[in-house]
């Protein structure tokens, strides 16, 4: 009893040391814990990956191989350790073999993917939706005479992102520990199960292309942006000496700002939804292209169907490709793919146009703004679905003094007039 009663004494006098041993301890078994708890995690994905990887290969086929595009500077420059640590070993333990790229600049993995002439069966993006959007634009130009070829080469997305718009909604289910490894492990487990799905994507190129300096098209997954919030969001870096606060600062400091985009005018023409017809069947349902023979001239080549299949060359629809046109006064418009938190989508193939309100508070751009941090998005005055759309800003006469800039898949580029062209089930990517 007295041992006791002297240790509450030592500690009395000498509360600050104790208190600080007592942060250590809490903080050193908290630490235990967590490793504890994710080596126990990662054990369990590991003895999964082993189950693929023990299986027998049959002589005539070679094992799989894979590209992964990683971008070291995502994450923080975190997203090399991060791969290594959650996502290398299952490939390896899976038997698929494993090709590893580094992107060194802006841009480099679209121009990798478009020069690759080495086989694989699959890319994996380790990186956020820009490196994702460079690597399907990279992907669909590299086959743009003949999209079939793209639809063969699945992509898988590895979480690594500060951005993970499409990796969130394929592979984000609720963990309420551990979550980023969970996703990062899922992601990865999806490319050794090769369980995939055809997504949508979008082409964006210049409405009025300059025959002598011709820009080529950008291919996006996710969304299209312009406006208030998208500029907000666009500078939350300059505010990095506020820490993970850096996000919710963004709004409150540039919700006086006048070089926020507050007024978006301009000229919406977008054409309706089509399932399929003969207007838009060489767009969305064309199977791949047969290699012409000399005997062609003379016999023409034919398509076979499956006995369930619709040949939408024979199908009418007088509506199909006729462009309704809407004035555009709001601070934001925004156009979602399906892929983006919505799974699953009944109708024909679409595209969501959000256009936001024409005039807000300083209090709900601050609010609905931190609302988004969590995913939410509430201020929409009007949502269009289309499928091809035409986008045609009013630049006003003092265009040279404020130049507006529009985000694809979060990547930034100067607004001009743009067509945007709905691209049905173009690409094909891993999914659990």
């Amino acid at each position: 009893m007295a041992r006791i009663v002297n240790l509450f004494k030592n500690i009395r006098n000498n509360w600050k040391k104790s208190l600080f041993g007592a942060a250590i301890l809490t903080y050193g078994t908290s630490y235990g814990l967590d490793v504890y708890q994710t080596n126990l995690l990662m054990r369990a994905y590991c003895e999964e990956a082993v189950k693929f990887g023990n299986e027998p290969l049959p002589p005539a086929r070679k094992p799989r191989h894979i590209t992964i595009i990683l971008n070291p500077t995502a994450k923080k420059r975190k997203a090399k350790k991060l791969f290594e640590k959650y996502c290398e070993p299952l490939l390896h333990l899976a038997g698929i073999a494993v090709t590893i790229i580094q992107t060194e600049q802006e841009g480099h993995a679209r121009s990798l993917i478009e020069n690759m002439n080495t086989a694989t069966d699959a890319i994996l993006v380790a990186g956020g939706d820009g490196t994702l959007l460079d690597v399907v634009t990279g992907l669909m130009r590299k086959y743009e005479g003949n999209r079939a070829y793209a639809k063969q080469c699945p992509i898988g997305i590895l979480p690594l992102g500060e951005t993970n718009r499409i990796a969130d909604t394929m592979f984000l289910r609720g963990y309420e520990n551990h979550r980023i490894i969970h996703e990062m492990a899922d992601a990865t487990m999806a490319a050794v199960k090769g369980e995939t799905k055809m997504v949508d994507v979008v082409k964006v190129e210049p409405l009025n292309n300059d025959p002598e300096n011709v820009i080529r098209p950008i291919y996006a997954v996710g969304a299209v942006e312009w406006g208030a919030w998208r500029d907000a969001h666009a500078r939350k870096d300059k505010y990095w000496y506020w820490g993970s606060l850096r996000r919710y600062m963004t709004y409150i400091f540039n919700g006086i700002k006048k070089d926020v985009n507050w007024e978006i005018n301009g000229t919406l023409r977008y054409s309706e939804p089509c399932s399929g017809c003969s207007t838009c069947y060489d767009d969305n349902h064309s199977i791949e292209r047969i290699e012409k023979r000399w005997w062609h001239v003379f016999i023409p080549r034919r398509t076979a169907y499956a006995k369930n299949e619709i040949d939408y060359s024979k199908v009418q629809n007088d509506k199909c490709g006729q462009y309704n046109e809407i004035p555009i006064n709001a601070t934001e418009i925004s156009l979602i793919t399906s892929n983006v938190k919505n799974p699953v989508k009944e109708g024909p193939p679409s595209v969501k146009l959000h256009l936001g309100p024409e005039y807000v508070s300083y209090t709900d751009f601050v609010s609905e703004g931190w609302r988004r941090i969590k995913g939410e998005k509430t201020l929409i005055n009007k949502i269009v679905e289309a499928k091809d759309i035409e986008l045609l800003p009013n630049t006003g006469d003092d265009s040279s003094d404020k130049q507006q800039y529009f985000s694809i898949d979060n990547e930034e580029f100067e607004m001009k007039p743009v067509k945007i062209k709905l691209l049905s089930k173009a690409v094909k990517m891993f999914s659990l």
